[in-house]
């Protein structure tokens, strides 16, 4: 910054920025270290009052996310009412209701609606944007081409069709 100019230029503010950001990091990557030996020093000064919970969830964790809580065709109706949602304009409650499934689930869905990621883990973000996918090119459909209103158009064209034969007979 120079003397004569007060306010700093974006270039200046940005550099301020990501110093501070450096120095937070810093301090949190020491905070972690120092925690991590006073967790140490504790388990090995107290082994049964320290128990590592980590290991026991995660194991628990990986056993659920391989089974789906849901069936093929639950999933099929979840999808319907998603669509429903985005369809009538309510696309943040269609995302959360797709957020509200967990990974098992989301993944069902997807073998569901026949999308294919090439992964045999797919993340969550990965899994939602395959099912968003798909439920805004059936929005796209259902917008350009509603088969129920052809079907009754089509009944309704021909019955007039009918009637105006009769009338000119």
């Amino acid at each position: 910054m120079s003397n004569n100019d007060i306010f700093n230029t974006p270039e200046q503010e940005i550099e301020i920025v990501a110093k501070e950001l450096s120095e937070i990091k810093e301090a949190l990557r020491e905070l972690s270290r120092k925690l991590t030996r006073i967790e140490a020093r504790a388990s090995r000064a107290f082994p049964s009052a320290i128990r590592k919970h980590t290991n026991t969830t995660h194991r628990k964790k990986s056993e659920t996310l391989s089974i789906p809580k849901m069936t093929p065709e639950e999933a099929v109706r979840f999808y319907d009412g998603v669509v429903e949602q985005a369809k009538d304009g309510n696309i943040e409650k269609a995302r959360d209701l797709l957020y509200s499934l967990e990974l098992p689930d989301l993944n069902l869905l997807r073998s569901e609606l026949g999308v294919s990621l090439g992964k045999k883990k797919p993340s969550r973000r990965v899994l939602m944007e395959a099912i968003l996918g798909r439920v805004n090119e059936s929005v796209m459909m259902t917008k350009h081409l509603n088969r129920h209103q052809l079907i009754n158009q089509a009944d309704s064209e021909k019955v007039t069709d009918k009637q105006s034969e009769e009338e000119t007979s």
